[in-house]
C-alpha cells in the first residue's frame, strides 16, 4: 500500500510506480483457423433382445442352496438351474449389453454353490449312515 497525495493506492503487479516508465509488452498475433464442426448422424436402432429364463434359473438356484442343508435335496433344483443358466448365458453372450446377463451369471454361480453344498450334504448323510452301521456292528 502506497500513500499518494493523502489517499491509499494499491499497486498491482506489473504496473509502474509513480515516475517509472511503463514496460513495453509485445504481443504476437496468432491466426486461428476456424474449422467447421462436423456431426455424424447415427441412426438409433432399438435392438430387440430375446427373453430368457434368467430369473427362473436364479430362483431355482436359491431354492437349491436352501434345500442343500436338508439331506442334499437342493441338487434336484441346482442341476436344472445350472442348465437354464448356461442356456441363458449362451443367449446373452450373442447380444452385447443384454439386460439379463448379470442375472444369468449370478444364477450360474449360485447353482454351482448349491451343487457343491448338496454334494457335501449327501456325502455327510452317507458317511453318517456308514459310521452308524459300523458302530452298531461293534456292539
Amino acid at each position: 500500500m502506497i500513500l499518494c497525495c493523502g489517499r491509499d493506492v494499491t499497486m498491482m503487479q506489473g504496473q509502474p510506480y509513480p515516475g517509472q516508465q511503463p514496460q513495453q509488452v509485445q504481443y504476437q498475433q496468432v491466426a486461428y483457423q476456424q474449422q467447421p464442426v462436423q456431426y455424424q448422424q447415427v441412426a438409433y436402432q432399438q435392438q430387440l433382445v430375446p427373453d430368457t429364463n434368467a430369473t427362473l434359473a436364479l430362483i431355482l438356484s436359491i431354492v437349491g442352496i436352501a434345500l442343500s442343508f436338508m439331506y442334499g435335496l437342493g441338487i434336484f433344483f441346482a442341476i436344472p438351474s445350472l442348465i437354464l443358466a448356461n442356456r441363458t448365458l449362451n443367449i446373452t453372450n450373442q447380444f452385447p449389453n443384454h439386460p439379463n446377463a448379470g442375472t444369468a451369471k449370478a444364477a450360474k454361480i449360485c447353482s454351482i454353490i448349491a451343487i457343491c453344498l448338496s454334494a457335501l450334504g449327501l456325502l455327510t448323510v452317507v458317511l453318517a449312515g456308514v459310521l452308524y452301521v459300523w458302530a452298531s456292528s461293534l456292539a
